[in-house]
């Protein structure tokens, strides 16, 4: 089983602090990165830019609506996520209490099914010439939609993913990708005091919940917005475009 840890932490409180308190985060995650890779159950992740580079894409009737910042205001923000590769829960609560910002954030441990009956896809080209940037697509949608679905019209919308899926990898410009798991099986884990605290449920509760995400070169956010655009949810909730970033240096 694969878990996503999904890392919500204060960006105001990030922006109070001094370069050198900055730099010593920036060490810490580099410290754990190395730690929790050395383990050999780990899967792609990334750190995000922060939502104020966040532009979100909808479509309504046809028509495509963009908007600058997140989906959702919340106390705490997605920076980024790990993924785990693990049987046992426990191991993946345990790795998830590590995480630096754990302590005064939250981080959100899901785990990420997989889908039986996905076509063979094309295999992936190399990393396009005019690629400038790795962005994060990032889904959100109401689960409740899904529930009131025919089985005839969930199978028709995991073709479609599909369809997305193979048209991204076609193009060269996926890099990585993965559905979760319902907010209902999500574990929040935070550490306060010394002491590990693990709750039921996601870290906040919102009208849309992430659902899944891609990840995709693109030379630029309109390039990005495109390959959004044909993501089956953003007829029916959000995508959150978000510029990755870049970890091989330390913050200036």
């Amino acid at each position: 089983m694969d878990y996503a840890l999904l890392i919500h932490a204060s960006e105001a409180r990030f922006a109070t602090q001094t370069p050198g308190d900055q730099a010593a985060i920036f060490g810490a995650y580099m410290q754990y990165t190395k730690e929790i890779a050395a383990t050999g159950k780990t899967q792609p992740g990334a750190a995000l830019m922060p939502t104020s580079t966040a532009t979100c894409l909808r479509v309504r009737h046809g028509k495509v609506m963009l908007s600058d910042g997140p989906f959702a205001e919340t106390k705490e923000q997605l920076g980024g996520f790990y993924v785990f590769s693990t049987e046992e829960l426990e191991e993946a609560l345990s790795w998830a209490a590590k995480i630096p910002d754990a302590h005064g954030g939250s981080i959100e441990v899901r785990p990420t099914p997989s889908f039986a009956g996905a076509p063979p896809y094309p295999p992936t080209a190399a990393k396009p010439t005019d690629a400038t940037k790795e962005y994060m697509l990032l889904i959100y949608e109401d689960e409740a939609l899904w529930t009131r679905m025919s089985e005839a019209e969930r199978s028709a919308t995991f073709g479609r993913y599909f369809g997305v899926s193979a048209e991204m990898r076609k193009a060269g410009v996926f890099i990585d990708g993965s559905a979760l798991s319902s907010v209902r099986e999500a574990k929040t884990v935070r550490m306060r005091d010394g002491k590990r605290l693990v709750s039921d449920g996601p870290f906040a509760e919102t009208k849309e919940q992430l659902g899944g995400y891609y990840r995709i070169w693109a030379r630029d956010l309109d390039q990005a917005a495109a390959f959004a655009k044909l993501i089956p949810a953003a007829e029916t909730g959000t995508i959150e475009i978000r510029p990755v970033m870049d970890t091989s240096q330390p913050p200036a």
